[in-house]
Formats: structure tokens, C-alpha cells, sequence
């Protein structure tokens, strides 16, 4: 094991909150990246020190690499993703020519979004820094279906703009474990993952299982995109994002990312987590 660090960007999102864990309970010593440092302290167990820095603000990054060989980066969705990606990059190169493990999308190689376009842009760029890298392209997660947990537990019902589409979703735990693999063993540097749930599910399939699971109907209401935009609109989101996210979401809908791999069990030994068995480890939020 190196005594070197292993920094985590993005550390208080989904991924970043799953990889800081697994790494820490494993025995490595986890820098995580945060804008607030009030706001992160859920984070703190032993093994991970915190870190005050913004991928907007260049020169706040060179502290969070001291001492750092290995280094994850995941980003929200943002007009600049781009250039927060670029400037994670090349504080890396000017500091310890960090090996980089860096959540893409699945269809970054194809884009048909502007979320999809902007990771194979800032993939390209990582790809031409030098750095030594692992790119990871996984599906849609099953943790956004928390989005609707308040709205199943209080109608039964759920709203998205996904037709009778299927898609291959996949369990943010199992993507931290094969980012854990890309750093600890040999032989990932280089790589570029597509990564897959074990099933592809349509969304009426989603909410017959969670009706199984909770022994009550669930039922899933398909809404058009347009729908969903205001939703978003009314919601608060950012005017960018929320036409971002839409745009992907009609992507979705075609059923083009239905596909299904064994890439999560082939990296990690272990096959990838069915929907029925992360729900059931999330009862309590749908209950």
C-alpha cells in the first residue's frame, strides 16, 4: 500500500462520498477536495483529512496535491465542466503527475448531448495531458431514483420522461469499487471503461419491483420532456442545467443505452448489484 495520499474531487457528490468511504475503511489515506469545509464535515472518519479548494480557482488546487499519487475526479453538471476538468488536470501535471481516475459518461465516445460532448472533450484533453489515466463511462445510477423517494412514499407514484425505455442503470457503490481497483492494482492506467448495471430496465419495471419490495403499487407515470424541463425550471434549477439534463434525459428515452456488461464484474470480481437489491438496502427512503 503507498503511503501517498489518494485526492478525491468531488468528494461530497454520490461517487466521490462512495469512493472516499471505501478507500478509508480499506486503510488508504483519502484527501478530500471540498468548496466548504463546514459543510463536508460528514465526511471525516479516520483516514480522510479534508481539503479547502475550487476546480474554478486554479492556483486553490496545488495544496490539495501535495503529497498525492493517485487522484478522482467527478464534477456536477456545469456550463464550464470543461474547464473545471482541465484545470484538475493540469494542477496534477504541475505538481506530481497524478494517475487520474475520471468519471465520464457512458456514450462519451458518440455523444448525442451536450453532457455527453463535454466529457469526451475534457476525456480527450485528460488522454492528451500525459497523466497517467483511467476513464470510467457508467450508465445512469440507481441512486437518482432517491429524486423520487418523497413521491412514492406519499402518492405511489413517480414522474420521469423516459417512455418505455430501457436502460441499463448501475449502483454508485459498484462504480467506487472499480475506481478503488483502478487505483490499488495493476494494470488499469490507460483504460477506458463503459460500465453497465447487471439488467436493463425500463421504468415500469423499476416501480414493479419496488412494489414487490414494499407491498403496496407503485406505478410509474411517463411525462413528456417537456414536462420534466418545467419541473426542473420550477424547482429552482439553473436555466443551463435543467435544458442540460433534459436534453440528456430525451437521449435516454431513444433506449440506445439499454445495454448491458460484465466489465464492473470482470474489474472488481464480484458481479454488478441488481435494482431489487439496492432497493431493498433503501427500503427506508421509499417506505
Amino acid at each position: 500500500m503507498s503511503d501517498n495520499i489518494i485526492l478525491i474531487a468531488g468528494a461530497t457528490g454520490n461517487n466521490g462520498r462512495a469512493l472516499t468511504g471505501l478507500l478509508a475503511e480499506a486503510g488508504y489515506q483519502v484527501r478530500a477536495l471540498v468548496r466548504n469545509l463546514q459543510s463536508a464535515q460528514s465526511l471525516m472518519q479516520p483516514n480522510v483529512q479534508l481539503c479547502e479548494g475550487d476546480l474554478n480557482n486554479p492556483s486553490s488546487l496545488k495544496a490539495a496535491f501535495e503529497n498525492v499519487d493517485r487522484a478522482f475526479i467527478a464534477t456536477t453538471i456545469m456550463p464550464n465542466t470543461v474547464e473545471l476538468f482541465q484545470n484538475f488536470f493540469d494542477a496534477a501535471k504541475l505538481t506530481t503527475g497524478a494517475h487520474i481516475v475520471k468519471f465520464s459518461a457512458l456514450g462519451a465516445d458518440h455523444p448525442k448531448s451536450l453532457v455527453q460532448q463535454q466529457h469526451a472533450e475534457s476525456d480527450k484533453a485528460l488522454i492528451a495531458s500525459g497523466l497517467p489515466y483511467t476513464i470510467l463511462r457508467p450508465n445512469s445510477f440507481y441512486q437518482n431514483m432517491l429524486w423520487s423517494a418523497e413521491s412514492i412514499r406519499a402518492t405511489g407514484q413517480f414522474y420521469l420522461p423516459f417512455g418505455d425505455a430501457k436502460q441499463s442503470l448501475v449502483d454508485v457503490r459498484d462504480l467506487a469499487e472499480v475506481a478503488a481497483k483502478a487505483f490499488t492494482e495493476a494494470g488499469h492506467q490507460g483504460q477506458i471503461y463503459d460500465l453497465t448495471g447487471p439488467e436493463s430496465l425500463s421504468y415500469s419495471d423499476v416501480a414493479k419491483q419496488l412494489s414487490r419490495l414494499l407491498d403496496k403499487q407503485v406505478t410509474y407515470v411517463p411525462i413528456a420532456n417537456e414536462t420534466a424541463l418545467q419541473g426542473m425550471l420550477d424547482s429552482g434549477m439553473p436555466e443551463w442545467t435543467a435544458k442540460a439534463l433534459a436534453e440528456l434525459y430525451s437521449v435516454f428515452a431513444t433506449g440506445e443505452y439499454a445495454e448491458t456488461n460484465k466489465s464492473i464484474q470482470i474489474i472488481t470480481g464480484k458481479p454488478a448489484t441488481p435494482f431489487a437489491s439496492w432497493a431493498s438496502d433503501h427500503r427506508s427512503a421509499f417506505a
